[in-house]
């Protein structure tokens, strides 16, 4: 299934990060440190970058640009030079985070369904009364849409703008891999397993670390990014007015035929409402539409993943085979080696059921354009999307100050956490949400050191991600919470934890959750559900492909709008949007990847998982 954007969710290593509290024992809690080379080679494409990216601001709307003329184009290579100078020298020694002498502005960037956070400023300036005398820092979040998130951080990036946060994810585009290649990031090793930094000592220990590192142009592994995760999974649900599917008879819906009479009752009764919406302007509905319908669990033999857009299958040799065609489905060879359920399907199902979908008026035309489907579905403009149960009482707080007399459904998409599988949910043991430092940054050790803070004490935690305690949140032992009498839930502090505090260590359910997103919770966190994918671990390097992964991500909206269902003739279509990744290099990049897997399952071999 095609994973939501916030994964809703973020998939994290709850269980091993148990296990490494006694492996980490004897590890000696030392720090990493990279290469003298490995040093120079990010000062060089840093400097690079900056030179080339000059002209990258003029598409991104509503940001500040960067300086024109010679003068700037040398300031900010300057910039970054000096930058990398720098992350070469903390490499060697990451000391604790100390009081600047001139207070300083952080700025970061992060996406997020509001464009400001209620009472932000009054958080912050507390924040300020308990870390100047520490960091003597400022904060200062610009927030932007999921869909344009990787792109304004590389066009900040490129072209030398100030940023000292960026968030990154293997789901942005660019994603946070190709930014790793080519130099735009700061390797943080040094900072963890590090008695400088005590809070990301205790709760980003060395196997969540390893999950979440990646491969540099060295071929070394590092951390260029904190991981902000709640679980190895969050759950994805449809959530839905049940209030409605009571309303017209529906009841709770509990399958995909279910599913389809709620929307057609929708349809039919209330004018001006779609039945279903999402974040087309980003990702395909036509795998989730698919995992709807199926109502099979998959608990052995999966034995291929989608990985940098790229199908890789793995046969019983042992060896993987990487499609060359976009669209495994027209592959041959790729269909012959499944070993799956469904293998008696039409390859092209997902495809034709999200165009059944489209054509009966089930999500709005111009899906392609959709950039906030929950806003679209709190405002009570349609009538269902999906989001991760992880997120079930911040939808709740807006869903019921929006819609006063409405009530809150969901339902869990995927068969196997419909039924509790054993091994039936994948997971790579990855976050899907990143805090970054670009290597232009001069305050690497200040936004490090605020990070640690957060993790240092609950309370400290608890007041980023909560707000004022007693004003807008109540604590209820360590792992609960509640919302003073009488408080306006719209007006209420909203800091989305995605973005900078989520951790499996530090876990508060509102007082008020239903049963089952507690056991959704439970579920998600246990490592028993989930089966490991045969990519986990692996991380491609694309610094061969370069030029032709930026042709292949020009191509992005042909992809989805193929699998948001508009095409009339879909044959045709997939044909001609084939023939475009062609000409573009598809090819090579799937012949790169499937050296580079084969490489990785010599030490690494498919268990039948």
């Amino acid at each position: 299934m095609k994973k939501t954007l916030f994964r809703c969710m973020a998939v994290a290593l709850l269980l091993a990060m148990i296990v490494s509290v006694c492996a980490g024992c004897g590890q000696g809690g030392g720090n990493a440190e990279p290469t003298q080379a490995a040093a120079a080679t990010t000062a060089a494409a840093a400097t690079e970058a900056v030179v080339q990216g000059e002209d990258g601001d003029e598409s991104d709307e509503g940001e500040e640009g960067s300086e024109d003329g010679a003068g700037a184009q040398q300031e900010a290579t300057q910039d970054a030079t000096q930058a990398a100078a720098t992350q070469a020298a903390t490499t060697q020694a990451a000391a604790p985070a100390t009081p600047l002498q001139e207070r300083v502005t952080l700025e970061f960037l992060a996406p997020a369904p509001v464009s400001q956070i209620n009472d932000f400023d009054e958080v912050l300036n507390e924040i300020y009364k308990q870390t100047d005398d520490i960091l003597n820092i400022r904060i200062n979040y610009t927030f932007t849409t999921f869909d344009d998130i990787g792109q304004k951080v590389s066009l900040k990036m490129t072209a030398g703008e100030r940023l000292d946060g960026a968030f990154v994810a293997q789901w942005t585009n660019p994603s946070m891999m190709q930014m790793i290649s080519q130099g735009l990031l700061t390797n943080l090793d040094p900072y963890f397993h590090n008695d400088a930094y005590p809070g990301l000592k205790k709760y980003f220990q060395a196997s969540y670390l390893e999950s979440n590192s990646f491969k540099d142009t060295n071929n070394e592994q590092h951390v260029y990014a904190i991981p902000f995760s709640n679980a190895f999974s969050g759950m994805t649900a449809l959530y839905y007015r049940k209030d409605l599917a009571d309303k017209y008879g529906v009841g709770d819906i509990d399958g995909y035929d279910k599913i389809i009479q709620y929307f057609e009752a929708i349809k039919a009764n209330e004018p001006g409402m779609n039945p279903f919406t999402f974040l087309g302007s980003n990702d395909g509905i036509s795998g989730t539409i698919l995992n709807l319908y199926r109502d099979k669990p998959w608990t052995e033999n999966h034995n291929y993943e989608t990985i940098e857009g790229v199908g890789v299958i793995i046969g019983d040799d042992g060896v993987a085979y990487a499609s060359r065609s976009k669209f495994t489905a027209l592959d041959p060879i790729f269909q012959t080696m499944r070993k799956d359920p469904y293998t008696d399907e039409d390859p092209l199902l997902a495809y034709k059921l999200s165009r059944e979908w489209y054509e009966k008026g089930y999500f709005e035309k111009d899906i392609l354009n959709q950039k906030d489907h929950e806003g679209q579905f709190i405002s009570g403009k349609a009538a269902s999307f999906m989001r991760g149960t992880d997120t079930y009482n911040s939808i709740l707080n807006r869903f019921s100050a929006s819609l006063a007399g409405a009530e809150l459904g969901c339902f869990p998409i995927d068969a196997n956490s419909r039924y509790n599988t054993v091994k039936a949910m994948g997971t790579n043991f990855q976050a899907w949400n990143f805090l970054a430092i670009p290597v232009t940054s001069k305050y690497t050790d200040q936004v490090m050191g605020f990070v640690n803070w957060i993790f240092e004490d609950q309370a400290n935690h608890d007041l980023m991600e909560f707000g004022i305690e007693g004003k807008h949140w109540i604590a209820i032992g360590e792992d609960r919470y509640d919302y003073p009498e009488d408080i306006d839930l719209t007006m209420n502090y909203n800091f989305n934890g995605y973005i900078l505090t989520w951790n499996p260590g530090l876990v508060r359910h509102a007082v008020n959750t239903p049963d089952f997103v507690i056991k959704s919770a439970q579920m998600s966190g246990d490592a028993n559900s989930f089966y490991k994918q045969v990519n986990a671990g692996f991380s491609f390097v694309s610094d061969s492909v370069e030029t032709e992964m930026a042709k292949v991500n020009d191509l992005r909206a042909f992809i989805l709008a193929i699998e948001n269902g508009l095409p009339e003739n879909l044959e045709a279509e997939l044909e001609a949007v084939q023939k475009r990744f062609d000409d573009a290099g598809f090819a090579k990049i799937a012949e790169e990847m499937e050296r580079q897997f084969n490489e990785f399952l010599k030490d690494n071999p498919y268990q039948g998982q």
